[in-house]
């Protein structure tokens, strides 16, 4: 009796009573060469995907670190700039609080309404009435100051014997 083989790793017993003819307990040369081959070609291949998922998976992890950090980066930056924000409007706050501040004072000190618009036009107005006046007041002094320099000039002329009696400094003509 002789077992055969069948697909599937199936053995059965055949009844056969030629013997098959031997297997080489070594293979030939060139097969050892191909499967050696192969072994070495398996063995690289397997290597090489190991290799290449390993870095695969570091890049991912280096992807990810570098994510986290760009986004620290950017979050560290907009508060940067929200603190940034914040201190110029608040100088620029306490600097208008200030000069409202002094201009209320000075106005209290001269003792002028409360700061708003319309006190401060209402000031000005007064001003303005108070020049007027003053323009005026000196438009009169010096019309008063022309009146004695004329009358002091022919009384001068008078005494001096330029003018007559009875003319004035309009009557001198150049003849």
């Amino acid at each position: 009796m002789r077992r055969k083989k069948l697909g599937n790793d199936e053995t059965s017993w055949d009844d056969d009573p030629t013997p098959a003819p031997p297997e080489d307990f070594l293979p030939d040369e060139a097969v050892q060469e191909v499967r050696l081959a192969s072994n070495d070609l398996r063995d690289r291949v397997s290597k090489l995907e190991t290799q290449m998922m390993a870095q695969y998976t570091a890049m991912a992890a280096y992807a990810q670190i570098a994510q986290n950090n760009s986004e620290a980066v950017r979050a560290e930056g907009r508060h940067d700039l929200d603190r940034s924000q914040s201190t110029l409007i608040g100088l620029i706050e306490r600097v208008r609080r200030e000069c409202a501040d002094a201009i209320q004072g000075a106005q209290l000190r001269q003792g002028v309404g409360d700061g708003s618009d319309g006190a401060r036009l209402a000031q000005l107005e007064q001003r303005f009435d108070g020049l007027a006046a003053a323009l005026e007041r000196s438009i009169e002094t010096q019309r008063a100051l022309a009146e004695q320099v004329a009358a002091l000039i022919d009384e001068k002329m008078h005494r001096e014997g330029w003018l007559v009696a009875n003319g004035g400094s309009d009557d001198l003509s150049i003849r």
